[in-house]
């Protein structure tokens, strides 16, 4: 019962203080709720928790258990406390780079352990793993074991998506790195050919296909030592698929991002929470009071992961999505359903979840109102058509900015989130640790499969094996405490029927 005279925390305060401080996942999580914070908690407080996946626990005996303690003022995350604020928060004592590579080693066990295997195999010896991926601790902690495997890596990413001290903390482990933050868009080019051309590598993690496809457009020489690709992306898979339709595709590609615990995982809980909570930490706790409406485009994993947690902050979200049955699903769920232009009419923030080039074309943003809020979830470069915009108004759109007002061309002006690129790497951690811990799981059982068979493999998209996942699934929850019964096969007997069955009873009473 709440005591008159306290005041009430607000849900979102809650999960972006814990979120946005820390990296971990709440999704999935213990939360032991302690007796001063019943008096303050929000009225909704276990329905929204429920809906956003945490697992509350009121036992006390229990809460050594729980890695994330709720106290009336402050929250305890793995014995470190931080106090709820409006305005975001951090660390009373920032972490070095070191120590964010170690927090994050220390919450992906399942990696550690798949890791351990390789390095026990020698497989990865003598191979050359170029990544293409966001650079921050948790792919830190992907690039130095694929090292202590034995293989020689190098790692790049464009100027908006590395954390320049995890970039420069690698370099000391002789990773060699590929990626400044401060580089222009032909710099970034370079590096990425200077990565291949040092490198020549027989493996690549990729994100978007971006680097692969340099590689066979400008570098197509070097494919003959490609073993493979390593998909991270749904839109990378897109690419790839296409170039195999037109026969462009000569090395097989694993679609890493097709696994459950790539679209079910990363993009619903890893993605989705952790573009809500940096959206909270860009537009404050307070936003909900002032919005007319989220629109976001796109209903696949991220974009539902997203809008089904806006929506448990207070929302009102409404769904753009060009797939009847997937547009019929997000009614099912309860969410209105607009074509684009009466949805950026009817709302005031507009979230593209696409993956697709100029899913906010030209005409769009033109139509928006004055103040409209404008953003991307996962991204790709120019899902807001930001580059026939600045073509229009010559305006200079600086990287990794939390909030930019945006020149429409028409005397208004949008504020454009994270200067247009997925706004939870950009301006904030990415996705949380323990999500993480299985994406980079699934690829590394991607890499063991190139490395093994690629010459069986032959040059196509190729989807893993669903067993891959039950064991990355099993380790995950055996990390987690948690047990379940193994699987069994039932042997079915076709000739046995509703028809047989009600003649043997009848036969048996007989």
């Amino acid at each position: 019962m709440k005591r008159i005279g306290m005041q009430t925390l607000q849900f979102a305060s809650i999960v972006r203080t814990i979120s946005q401080a820390t990296n971990r996942s709440l999704a999935g999580t213990r939360v032991f709720v302690a007796s001063d914070f019943q008096e303050v908690q929000p009225d909704n407080f276990e329905v929204a928790a429920a809906e956003w996946g945490l697992r509350l626990v009121h036992d006390e005996a229990e809460s050594t258990s729980c890695p994330i303690i709720l106290h009336s003022t402050y929250a305890q995350v793995d014995g470190t406390s931080m106090a709820y604020s409006q305005t975001g928060m951090s660390f009373a004592q920032p972490l070095t780079a070191q120590e964010n590579i170690d927090r994050a080693r220390a919450g992906m066990p399942v990696v550690s352990y798949l890791s351990d295997e390789l390095k026990k195999s020698g497989i990865l010896r003598g191979e050359r793993i170029a990544i293409s991926l966001i650079i921050e601790p948790k792919t830190a902690v992907l690039a130095l074991e694929l090292q202590e495997a034995g293989a020689d890596v190098a790692i790049y990413a464009t100027a908006a998506e590395v954390n320049q001290d995890i970039a420069n903390e690698l370099s000391l482990h002789s990773i060699r790195v590929f990626a400044n933050e401060n580089w222009t868009p032909v710099q970034e080019h370079e590096a990425a050919l200077a990565l291949l051309d040092e490198l020549k590598p027989t493996i690549i993690i990729d994100d978007g296909a971006s680097f692969a496809r340099l590689a066979q457009l400008e570098r197509p020489e070097l494919m003959k030592n490609i073993k493979g690709v390593a998909e991270e992306t749904t839109s990378g898979i897109r690419a790839f698929e296409a170039m195999e339709k037109d026969g462009a595709l000569t090395f097989p590609v694993i679609a890493s991002n097709d696994s459950m615990l790539k679209t079910g995982f990363d993009n619903v809980h890893g993605t989705g929470e952790s573009c809500v909570t940096t959206f909270l930490s860009i537009m404050g706790d307070s936003y909900v009071e002032r919005n007319t409406g989220v629109a976001v485009i796109g209903f696949g994993p991220v974009g539902r992961g997203f809008a089904r947690r806006m929506r448990t902050l207070g929302y009102r979200v409404v769904i753009v999505e060009r797939n009847a049955t997937v547009a019929l699903t997000a009614q099912y769920e309860g969410f209105e359903i607009m074509p684009l232009a009466d949805a950026v009419r009817s709302c005031n923030c507009v979230i593209s979840a696409t993956g697709v080039v100029h899913t906010i074309d030209l005409e769009t943003l033109q139509s928006l109102s004055d103040g409209t809020v404008v953003g991307v979830i996962g991204g790709i470069s120019n899902e807001i058509a930001l580059d026939d915009l600045t073509a229009l108004t010559h305006q200079h759109i600086a990287p990794s900015v939390p909030v930019t007002p945006l020149d429409l061309g028409n005397d208004s002006t949008a504020l454009l989130l994270a200067s247009g690129d997925g706004m939870n790497y950009t301006v904030s951690g990415g996705n949380p640790i323990e999500i993480m811990d299985l994406s980079f799981a699934v690829q590394l059982n991607a890499v063991q499969m190139l490395a093994e068979n690629h010459e069986e493999l032959g040059a196509r998209v190729i989807r893993m094996d669903t067993t891959i996942d039950e064991t990355i699934a099993r380790s995950a929850l055996y990390a987690r405490g948690a047990q379940i019964d193994e699987p069994s096969e039932a042997e079915i007997d076709w000739t046995r029927t509703r028809f047989s069955d009600g003649l043997q009873r009848e036969g048996a009473e007989h």
